[in-house]
């Protein structure tokens, strides 16, 4: 174990990545830095200036440079004999088009091996989102942000989705079947009874219809994979086809004006595994655990072993290559089972030196069973900050303060007032999860 003697910060972003961290090493390493204390660099959002909306922990965030840029940052921290203590996001991801678990969830359901993956509450008593995930997003109201044209349904090699903005939801099979069958009337008449392409594309719907329904989990995305790519060729090889689905697309799609245009994207949509949704509707209706009030941030269910190894299996890697020398553990508070995820972690990590985000209230300790060094300060910087209080003066500030704010309620009872306050508010929706 090498315990860090001073730390400096690294803030990774898309204008500050692997490149240009190294290029700082030999500056930091004369300041007397024995290690780079640095933000989260898995895959995160696109555009992420913090990197803890992590979208896949197997891989670096490609933002920040290449496998061979972050190479190069080690050697040139094992060159200078520093160290390195990573950031690590085992509560959250982001809720996120481009966090293929969340994908594979929100397009196959109970069928996704990823069903359990996040902290969901499938079972609901609000029948509107029982079976589905809140997907609280949407600029307004569900039914205004329909009727207004903000709701896109889009054909493409990856399949159906829906778009609102720069979010892209993934339909489940079971929608294409409207898409197909809407006019095919006239593509029949157009292409004859006969023709080898719309004899395929009726054995598609003879799968979309059947078979696909009849099986569940592996062999239900293997086959659900299987008329994807069928309906793809027949869209790329058969001009008609081509045409006959976009101009089901577009008619979909509704006319802005005519409300009643928008009844089949409604229907289809009522059918998905999410439910889009006003954004403000997650202060009071919500059945996934977020990180405090964000709703774009989801809680993943580390205390399950299948789902530990999945996130942390990348971060193994890289301590036992020598890149990581530490981890320091994001948001403790968090998790279902802190000591639980601690052991895990040290059982996995070995003689590693880990420190977790834990802000000590009061006369609150760290507790002792924990796998850990220690946490990442705030209960030091808390006492440092008091060396610069002249506690003499506490009297007369008090008074002042009373003054000024027309408050006389003590700390104790103010702190109470406000944490009900953002409970019965802000949070009302994940105490409702919670109960």
């Amino acid at each position: 174990m090498t315990p860090p003697i001073a730390t400096y910060r690294l803030q990774f972003n898309p204008n500050f990545g692997f490149n240009a961290a190294r290029d700082i090493i030999h500056y930091l390493h004369n300041l007397g830095i024995s290690t780079l204390y640095a933000s989260p660099i898995f895959k995160a959002r696109s555009g992420s200036t913090h990197g803890y909306d992590v979208v896949d922990p197997r891989i670096l965030n490609p933002e920040l440079g290449s496998p061979e840029a972050f190479d190069s940052l080690i050697q040139t921290l094992h060159d200078h004999e520093m160290t390195w203590l990573q950031d690590i996001v085992p509560n959250h991801m982001a809720y996120d088009s481009n966090n293929p678990f969340l994908v594979d969830v929100l397009e196959y359901g109970t069928n996704s091996e990823y069903y359990h993956f996040f902290d969901i509450q499938w079972e609901h008593p609000d029948r509107d989102i029982n079976g589905k995930l809140l997907a609280p997003f949407l600029g307004g109201f569900y039914g205004q942000c329909l009727e207004n044209g903000e709701l896109k349904l889009e054909y493409g090699e990856s399949g159906l989705s829906i778009n609102y903005y720069q979010l892209k939801f993934p339909l489940r099979i079971e929608s294409y079947t409207e898409l197909l069958t809407h006019n095919l009337d006239d593509l029949r008449r157009l292409l004859g009874r006969e023709h080898p392409d719309f004899i395929k594309l009726l054995g598609v719907l003879y799968l979309l219809k059947g078979a696909i329904t009849e099986t569940e989990k592996r062999q239900y995305k293997d086959q659900a994979a299987f008329v994807k790519g069928l309906i793809w060729e027949l869209y790329q090889s058969n001009p008609e086809i081509h045409e006959f689905i976009d101009r089901n697309v577009k008619t979909f799609n509704g006319t802005v004006g005519n409300p009643d245009s928008f009844n089949t994207l409604d229907r289809i949509l009522a059918n998905q595994y999410f439910r889009l949704a006003f954004w403000k509707v997650g202060a009071e209706e919500l059945n996934y655990r977020r990180f405090f009030t964000i709703n774009e941030l989801i809680c993943v269910s580390i205390e399950s072993a299948k789902v530990f190894e999945l996130t942390h299996s990348y971060i193994k890697e890289l301590v036992d290559n020598g890149a990581f020398q530490g981890v320091r553990v994001d948001h403790i508070d968090g998790l279902y089972d802190p000591k639980q995820y601690l052991d895990r972690l040290a059982d996995q990590l070995g003689d590693t030196y880990i420190v977790v985000e834990k802000i000590l209230e009061g006369n609150e300790t760290l507790p002792e069973d924990w796998a850990i060094q220690g946490t990442s300060g705030y209960d030091f910087l808390y006492n440092v900050n008091n060396l610069f209080c002249q506690t003499a003066n506490e009297a007369a500030f008090t008074r002042i303060y009373q003054r000024f704010s027309g408050q006389w309620q003590s700390y104790h009872e103010l702190e109470l007032h406000c944490k009900r306050l953002i409970a019965e508010t802000n949070l009302a929706g994940d105490v409702a999860v919670l109960s």
